[in-house]
């Protein structure tokens, strides 16, 4: 699969550093091909997320971003994509924690402090592609007019009759247990 991303980081070393970990990914995953932008400052990057491509899709798949910025603040351009209506995976990478908790209310998919490990950047990158091929499979079943599987009917006949077992135990725990109060 094919996967575009956009890296915005002020720090040339940490931009080319994320750069060569990504071009690493791609090498040790060669059915996953990765095509990189690299951005210094917010507004190219902005322009460039926000641009949508062939059928509306976003340009790029990934966004992995710096908080501090010297023209902006990433969470906040995080924001703005996210008010836009970008669906893509956003990766953080950071030199505090201060605002790990907030990227996740941005959907974040991993908040990464500096400096950021291969293994580290490897397990993000493995999360989102996993997440963006669930999502392209869903769009696909969409456009195609397929109803994805219930979890119902994505269950093995063995899951099944363990789910109505608890299911009952439990039913027949609550009746117990009421029966007793409501006599007792």
């Amino acid at each position: 699969m094919f996967y575009r991303i956009a890296i915005l980081d002020a720090d040339a070393d940490a931009l080319r550093r994320t750069e060569e970990i990504l071009s690493a990914y791609g090498a040790a995953h060669p059915k996953h091909e990765l095509e990189t932008a690299c951005f210094t400052h917010t507004e190219p990057f902005m322009e460039s997320v926000c641009r949508t491509g062939h059928a509306g899709e976003w340009t790029f798949d990934m966004a992995v971003m710096d908080i501090y910025l010297p023209d902006g603040n990433g969470l906040e351009c995080a924001r703005t994509l996210r008010d836009n209506g970008y669906e893509g995976i956003i990766i953080f990478q950071s030199s505090s924690a201060e605002y790990a908790v907030e990227a996740f209310q941005v959907d974040a998919i991993q908040y990464i402090l500096k400096p950021v490990s291969q293994e580290q950047l490897f397990a993000a990158v493995d999360r989102a592609v996993g997440k963006l091929n669930r999502h392209r499979k869903t769009r696909s079943k969409k456009e195609t007019g397929e109803q994805p599987a219930s979890s119902a009917e994505k269950m093995t006949s063995e899951k099944r009759r363990t789910y109505r077992y608890t299911v009952g135990f439990f039913i027949d725990t609550l009746l117990a247990k009421w029966n007793s109060h409501k006599n007792g």
